[in-house]
Parts: structure tokens; sequence; C-alpha cells
């Protein structure tokens, strides 16, 4: 059986990781890891993978298609957010370190890149491995995409 839940954050706010936290809490039972798409949410309302992972004890990694420009991340967040910038750059580095993977599709090889706590390297390298199927994004974040939309 598949479950599919939801909850609304607040676009550029600060609440993504506990109402993700929330979700995850109320089908825990059934969470063997958490596979996010990118730390961003909602522009810029950031997750903690540190908090997620501490309180869920659910290895959790972030995906994204490419490596993103951090210079720019941070000048982007220093406009948008004059006051509290800081906060969210760190939630930035918190997330580790920014890991690479090359996933074989019906293309080719492409890479791809996450953050990751709660699991080593090499074996999230095996993971996306197994669970990207069409695409080079995971299945379930593919799905996930898809079932958004109709919301």
């Amino acid at each position: 059986m598949v479950t599919v839940v939801k909850n609304e954050i607040t676009i550029d706010g600060d609440d993504a990781t506990k109402k993700l936290i929330k979700l995850v809490k109320k089908n825990e039972k059934h969470v063997q890891f958490i596979l996010t798409h990118t730390i961003t949410f909602g522009g810029f309302n950031l997750i903690n993978l540190d908090v997620i992972y501490s309180q869920l004890k659910k290895p959790i990694i972030a995906i994204t298609e490419s490596e993103p420009d951090l210079d720019s991340v941070i000048t982007a967040l220093k406009n948008k957010f004059p006051n509290s910038y800081k906060d969210k750059i760190q939630t930035i580095l918190n997330a580790g370190d920014l890991y690479e993977t090359e996933i074989e599709t019906a293309g080719g090889l492409s890479k791809i890149y996450f953050h990751s706590k709660g699991i080593e390297s090499p074996d999230v390298h095996s993971l996306l491995r197994k669970i990207s199927i069409d695409s080079k994004l995971p299945e379930c974040i593919r799905i996930a995409h898809l079932i958004g939309r109709l919301f």
C-alpha cells in the first residue's frame, strides 16, 4: 500500500524542516529513509538535514541534478533576506559535503549530486543506482513531482 501525505509550507519561510518531520512521523513505521529533491522548498525555505536526522533517526538524502553555484546562492540570500541570511547560509553549510555520482539512464551516464545524513556516501551511490530507472532522479522523487502537480 502506498500512502501520500502532504503539508503546506511558507514560501521563503523557515517551517519546511518542522513540517517534513511531522509528515514522516505520521507514517514513521513505513519510512526506511527520506529522499528529497534538494534542501530548498518553496523558494528559500530550507530543510535542516541535521535536525531531521537527529529527530527521526532515518537516513536522509537530498538530491540535485546540478552542482549549485554557492556564491550565487549566497548573493541571492543576502539580497532577499538582508537581516536573516546568515541562518539560511548556515543551514546550507550544515548540509555537509556535496557528493557526485553517475546514474545510468536510457540516454547514457548522467551526473547527480547529493547531501546525506545517517547514511554513508557509497551506500547512497548504490541506492541511487537501484532506484533511478527512467531518469537520473529516483523514481520516488519523479513520482512525487507528478503528484505535486495535481495539488
